[in-house]
């Protein structure tokens, strides 16, 4: 399987702002990291009744909630490359 397959964004590309870029997809995928343990948490305190309900419920409802909010923080990161690179394009 190709590497490239697994990059957030992989279809932007940019010239002057290729920090920007590797920051997006690294957030990204700590945000894609806290969604999916925020859900394999919630099942697991589902299943096994070890912690109280509303600490489980907070701690899903939190992890889930960090996760939404660092792919937001990376969307606008790469709305800013893809902004950038049309400018230059056009520009060009």
């Amino acid at each position: 399987m190709e590497p490239r397959r697994w990059l957030p964004y992989r279809n932007l590309q940019s010239r002057h702002l290729s920090l920007a870029l590797a920051t997006a997809r690294v957030i990204a995928w700590i945000g894609i990291l806290l969604i999916a343990a925020g859900v394999a948490y919630g099942i697991t305190a589902a299943v096994s009744h070890s912690a109280p309900v509303t600490l489980a419920l907070g701690m899903v409802i939190n992890l889930i909630g960090m996760g939404l909010t660092a792919l937001l923080a990376s969307g606008a990161l790469a709305a800013l490359v893809g902004i950038e690179e049309a400018l230059r394009l056009r520009n060009a």
